[in-house]
């Protein structure tokens, strides 16, 4: 089972979103702002699912803070700003635009961003993988 930590300082949508993810089969953790949720935040999640608008820490800097801190995070930003696109720069693995058209694309999107973090990091795996046996045989070649 997949544990999320879902950050809003909405409480409708942190409700909303824990119901939907609930009944897909998540564990959900709900935290009201930045603060609670990097205090909260720890190696057990494998998904942060987070506003761009928060009181005390805007939510990008959660994100960034949750990355350094837990590389193999999966993280999704919520925002209802168009310039979601921009947000790229900050490595997420998804954005969810709110209003939410469908709880469904909720449960979606998650999967889909998580999915894509496995990608990334078995990519990287590989990269790694080859680099040493390129290595290995430059030098036996030598």
């Amino acid at each position: 089972m997949k544990r999320v930590l879902v950050v809003d300082d909405d409480e409708a949508v942190r409700r909303l979103v824990e119901h939907v993810l609930q009944h897909s089969g998540y564990e959900v953790v709900l935290a009201e702002d930045g603060r609670e949720a990097l205090r909260l935040l720890d190696a057990s999640f494998d998904i942060l699912l987070c506003d761009k608008n928060l009181p005390f820490i805007p939510g990008t800097q959660v994100v960034l803070e949750a990355r350094s801190k837990f590389p193999k995070l999966t993280t999704v930003l919520m925002t209802a700003a168009p310039e979601a696109l921009a947000l790229t720069t900050l490595g997420l693995d998804g954005y969810l635009a709110k209003p939410f058209r469908s709880n469904a694309l909720v449960v979606h999107t998650l999967q889909a961003a998580f999915d894509r973090h496995a990608q990334k990091e078995k990519r990287q795996e590989l990269e790694t993988q080859l680099q040493s046996a390129v290595a290995q045989l430059s030098r036996r070649d030598r």
